[in-house]
């Protein structure tokens, strides 16, 4: 259930960001606690958001991002494959609802994002995923035995949602990186969309909304170096080691196979201008550190984003998950 508590408190949150008056950080104050910090910079309603105390503030630092865990998730003791089920969002006894988060690595990578809006809604999260097997029938250049690990796993992620009918809505997100082998007279990319929509298809009749999340950008392996070259340098790392746009954000399957699937049941949410302009990629945005490694965005700044998940989500106008 929607509750006008949730997103009027993200509302308040996300104006207070954009109108405050910029101050300087404390010692103890954490540049995450700062006005304009993370997405926030780069929103443009009510007003472009600008902060100058974080002009040259890269946070989490790269080196401690590498240190910083994904956004909390405690085992659910849930029986049977996958393994390593676990919770987020509000508690089981408090919630209006249970909902999925589901995908490779990249899901506990947003689950920072994907809880703010659980939390706003009272919603009680499961997360589902296993690194490197993307929710998809397509297959990877991987080993044999790679690629039958990653099957199974899918088809037991379809025996899970089916187990736990209380869950109507699940959020999919998965890496834009990989590479797949052409299947059936298709070129790789519409190959690995022909096997999203299969998965997708297959998961039962008690998910009846599939909220896809477009992925994040692709860094490369000198971005980290240049963050920390220009923190030496005390130059702008997010002028300075922004990525060309045509280079970074990569064609997103999973994405077009909700716009290709045009069904009410599946629908997608893009928040690349939360990351892009028309021309570039930053990796250093209001403040925070974007990416801990070539692909995966920090906690800190997957938590940033999540005012404005909540804002896309509510936008759909689905109905209580």
């Amino acid at each position: 259930m929607t509750t006008a508590r949730g997103p009027l408190l993200i509302l308040v949150l996300t104006l207070l960001g954009a109108l405050l008056p910029a101050v300087a950080a404390s010692p103890r104050t954490s540049p995450a606690a700062q006005p304009c910090f993370g997405a926030a910079a780069r929103a443009l309603t009510p007003a472009p958001c600008r902060n100058p105390a974080l002009r040259y503030t890269v946070f989490p630092s790269p080196e401690d991002a590498l240190l910083q865990p994904s956004s909390a998730c405690a085992l659910a003791g849930t029986k049977g494959p996958p393994n390593r089920v676990c919770a987020f969002g509000t508690p089981k006894t408090r919630a209006t609802a249970t909902v999925g988060l589901l995908g490779d690595s990249h899901a506990p990578a947003w689950r920072g994002a994907v809880d703010r809006l659980a939390r706003a809604e009272r919603w009680h999260g499961l997360t589902v995923r296993r690194s490197s097997c993307p929710f998809t029938f397509a297959r990877r250049y991987v080993s044999p035995a790679a690629a039958r690990a990653c099957d199974q796993w899918v088809r037991a992620v379809i025996l899970f949602f089916g187990h736990h009918p209380e869950i109507h809505t699940v959020f999919l997100v998965n890496s834009s990186a990989y590479d797949f082998v052409p299947a059936g007279g298709l070129d790789p990319h519409a190959s690995a969309v022909a096997g999203y929509e299969a998965a997708i298809a297959q998961l039962p009749a008690s998910v009846t909304h599939v909220v896809v999340i477009r992925d994040n950008p692709q860094a490369t392996d000198t971005t980290l170096p240049c963050i920390e070259d220009a923190m030496a340098r005390h130059h702008r790392a997010d002028v300075r080691c922004a990525l060309p746009r045509s280079q970074a954000l990569r064609p997103d399957a999973p994405a077009d196979a909700a716009a290709a699937l045009a069904s009410p049941r599946v629908r997608a949410i893009d928040l690349t201008p939360y990351f892009c302009d028309d021309s570039r990629c930053y990796t250093v945005i209001g403040g925070a550190l974007v990416y801990k490694d070539q692909s995966h965005i920090t906690t800190s700044f997957s938590a940033s984003l999540g005012p404005y998940l909540a804002a896309a989500y509510w936008a759909l106008g689905l109905p209580p998950a």
